[in-house]
């Protein structure tokens, strides 16, 4: 077991690579691009390298050579008050070659986030004398170590063609069968309009009470971890985890929902078996559930953030918008602003962690006074700016004066997508057993007629592409 001793002490500070970088940059400026992507003048230690990084910067940008010359007609003087033509020319002499100028900028960046962990150590030991509620405390300490741990290495910019090489992979999945882009709903139907669940998408699913907002947002999560050995996580806001697990278990038994309620479903040897097959799978299922009500969207994100580190996420369920609580001290002077924000930090959440957010969403009650009662974007409740920062936004609604709505079919109206069409479609609501399914009986699963013809694959196919003139 390898102990704390065992790690040699880390400095805070690497003036060497720091010098490195820049004395490598004037070297060989075609590393600007490269290195800029990864390094910002805020990661430098000493202000004046961070100053003469900027200028060389900004030197690149206008066109101009990055020497000492340069950079001196560019700004005289460093904020330490010496001469720029002069600190620059010795770094430059001193960093003799710009061979390791990518390792510098690895030390740079490495050095600066240790900085950070150290003053947020600082800052937490200073909050934990506050005379103020521990519960805030910890929320605030945790969203800072969180925030850190959610930075990557990913360069600020990428190049087009490097982009290019995941949209043939896609293509080349999607020929060969694989399916849709994203996770499946487990709906046929809902499926070929949304196109699969997709990282980074915020999914709102709205409806009036007892349109099934959250039997569809738990049915689809239930899906992919028990059916699919994928991991969700449902932030159930107003309803108990005890009772999410009885729909869950009804949904994944068909046994009906009365029936486990009442206990009467032990006396049957049949649905007794049932149970204990469903009960087998929605132990195994990566299935977690927060009950915590009236969190404000900084906990929930914190939440969020832990759970995909200990173990990638694959789907978010929050149920629902309206019930997040503002945030301590909001200064918003209503709820439209505040559910403004919230919408603004979901979108921010779902693009961070890069997994698809499903939010659940009222609609206004003043559909009930129009002579259409079918729902409209307009009719979200309290915030236009939902409309806004949605990818994608479906509307359940069903008629309860018609015979077919009464026997639980219901219409999903998709009317925003940013990926696909608009469109509608409709589902069958099972309310005896809490769930969803496709429409006019169990489809047929379609059988693959002959295998796809043998061709370059995706990766070769991107290199073996060779343009008349180049790029």
């Amino acid at each position: 077991m390898i102990t704390d001793r065992e790690y040699a002490d880390r400095p805070l500070v690497s003036p060497e690579a720091e010098f490195g970088v820049v004395g490598a940059l004037m070297h060989a400026p075609e590393l600007i691009e490269s290195i800029g992507s990864m390094v910002s003048p805020t990661d430098f230690y000493d202000q004046d390298v961070s100053d003469l990084y900027a200028m060389i910067l900004a030197a690149r940008s206008a066109g101009r050579p990055a020497d000492p010359v340069s950079l001196s007609d560019i700004r005289y003087e460093l904020s330490s008050g010496d001469l720029t033509l002069v600190r620059a020319a010795e770094i430059m002499r001193d960093v003799p070659s710009a061979a390791n100028g990518r390792e510098y900028a690895r030390i740079v960046v490495e050095r600066s986030k240790a900085r950070k962990i150290a003053a947020i150590g600082q800052s937490i030991i200073d909050m934990a004398s506050h005379a103020r509620p521990l519960a805030g405390i910890i929320a605030e300490a945790q969203e800072c170590v969180l925030a850190l741990n959610s930075e990557d290495d990913e360069p600020d910019v990428i190049m087009l063609r490097d982009a290019l090489g995941p949209v043939v992979d896609e293509m080349d999945a999607r020929f060969n069968g694989e399916g849709i882009n994203g996770h499946s709903t487990g709906l046929a139907d809902l499926d070929a309009l949304v196109q699969g669940l997709r990282g980074s998408h915020v999914i709102i699913v709205a409806g009036r009470p007892g349109t099934g907002k959250t039997t569809l947002g738990l049915g689809i999560a239930e899906y992919l971890t028990i059916q699919n050995g994928k991991s969700a996580l449902v932030f159930s806001l107003e309803m108990a985890a005890k009772e999410l697990a009885k729909r869950s278990l009804s949904s994944s038994s068909a046994v009906t929902l009365g029936n486990i309620d009442t206990g009467q479903a032990m006396a049957d040897d049949d649905q007794i078996t049932k149970i204990k097959v469903a009960v087998n799978k929605m132990h195994k299922a990566d299935l977690r559930i927060c009950q915590k009500g009236s969190l404000p969207l900084s906990r929930i994100r914190n939440i969020a953030r832990f759970q995909h580190k200990a173990r990638p996420l694959d789907l978010i369920v929050i149920d629902y918008i309206g019930l997040i609580a503002p945030e301590a001290g909001s200064r918003q002077s209503n709820r439209n602003l505040e559910l403004g924000a919230i919408s603004r930090g979901l979108k921010a959440m779902a693009k961070e962690l890069n997994v698809p957010v499903m939010v659940l969403a009222q609609l206004n009650r003043s559909i009930e006074t129009r002579t259409s009662k079918k729902p409209q974007m307009s009719d979200l409740r309290d915030s236009g700016e939902i409309e806004q920062d949605a990818d994608i936004i479906m509307i359940a609604h069903r008629d309860a004066d018609s015979d077919i709505g009464r026997s639980g079919v219901t219409e999903l109206d998709i009317v925003k997508h940013r990926h696909a069409s608009v469109g509608h479609c409709l589902l069958q609501h099972q309310g005896e057993f809490a769930r969803f399914v496709n429409y006019a009986g169990q489809r047929e699963q379609q059988q693959v007629q002959s295998a796809p013809p043998v061709r370059q694959s995706s990766k070769s196919l991107l290199n073996s592409f060779n343009p008349a003139g180049g790029f």
